[in-house]
């Protein structure tokens, strides 16, 4: 992989990252922005910048230079103790779910009263698991297994109908090379591998599928990842008509990966009506666990998300990525996944 000090030369200065760069527009100090940030690290300054990065890449969509952002970020980004031990816990869902429960017991500190602003604690549940060697593999997600149950149980059902299917628990390593911490993610991606034995493995995260897809150029490692809508759409699998409007977010890595059009080829296949909000693709303010650590400028984001969602004129928004659907829910939105609206 190329050095991310020479990958800054590929940089022109354009500035046309500035805009889909959720954090200089909030700000509009090239400090949070992706040129500012590259610069950064070209002349070697130790930037505050850095660690607020939302690590969307939306900044990747724009650039005509074709600019490797995240190879130039990542080297730069430092984890904390903090985020380390957040890591351990999405590795291990079941840990992930004691956690939460616990946390919800002594909602006194900030980072967890943040926390269970968003999450409620009725809705905390065990991972679910099976024991099958299945055809296919499901891949539900950290958050997803343990906040979104009922989700991953209708996809798991629906999926059962035409193919054996085995759930692997886990996470993608998404969290973990977007704090920096590459040799994480790289692990968590020869894990994944491993069990998957060259089957398919679907997840109910469209950001995971996205970063699924970019093994091989991260770590050499090769692993046929679908997301689930791509999934029903490739594989030609009839669905349900569902008599309904909705707006669509598109979760950032997956619009990067260009995903997001089997999400709503899915959805028109349903019968759904798509009522466009303003610029989908636009940042939630989730940015993986940044909601958790950079709670204002989180908050910013979401405030302009809200605005977003609002131009639709509904209030109902399909959201294929777990973290996405926590933010957009928190705005007063009703969410749901695919899976969600395969039983209506």
């Amino acid at each position: 992989m190329i050095s991310s000090l020479k990958l800054t030369e590929m940089c022109t200065h354009c500035g046309f990252c500035l805009e889909t760069c959720p954090t200089y527009v909030v700000t509009r100090n090239e400090v949070h922005s992706p040129r500012g940030r590259i610069e950064a690290v070209r002349v070697g300054i130790n930037s505050i910048g850095f660690e607020t990065c939302m690590y969307c890449r939306l900044c990747e969509t724009a650039c005509p230079a074709g600019v490797r952002y995240a190879q130039i970020i990542t080297p730069v980004r430092k984890s904390s103790t903090k985020k380390t031990l957040m890591e351990k816990m999405l590795e291990n869902p079941k840990l992930l779910s004691k956690s939460l429960k616990l946390l919800g017991k002594v909602n006194s500190y900030p980072d967890v009263e943040r926390v269970m602003k968003f999450v409620k604690p009725n809705e905390i549940s065990e991972p679910l698991e099976n024991n099958e060697e299945g055809d296919i593999i499901l891949f539900p997600g950290c958050i997803e297994s343990v906040i979104f149950r009922k989700t991953v149980e209708k996809a798991y059902k629906f999926l059962s109908r035409n193919y054996k299917v085995k759930i692997i628990n886990g996470c993608c390593g998404l969290a973990h090379i977007s704090n920096g911490n590459y040799e994480g993610a790289r692990k968590l991606a020869i894990k994944l591998a491993e069990k998957a034995k060259g089957k398919k493995v679907i997840t109910l995260q469209s950001n995971c599928a996205a970063f699924m897809k970019e093994y091989k150029e991260w770590f050499g490692i090769e692993i046929n990842s679908y997301d689930f809508a791509e999934f029903l759409i490739k594989e030609g699998i009839e669905l349900p008509k569902v008599n309904d409007t909705f707006t669509i977010h598109y979760p950032c890595h997956a619009y990067r990966q260009k995903l997001v059009t089997h999400i709503r080829n899915a959805a028109e296949k349903m019968g759904i009506k798509i009522s466009e909000m303003e610029d989908p693709h636009f940042e939630c303010g989730a940015g993986g666990d940044y909601w958790i650590f950079h709670p204002k400028l989180s908050d910013m984001v979401m405030n302009i998300k809200r605005d977003k969602i609002a131009k639709s004129g509904v209030r109902k928004v399909i959201v294929t990525n777990s973290v996405c659907a926590l933010a957009i829910r928190s705005m007063g939105y009703n969410v749901y996944h695919i899976a969600d609206l395969l039983d209506t």
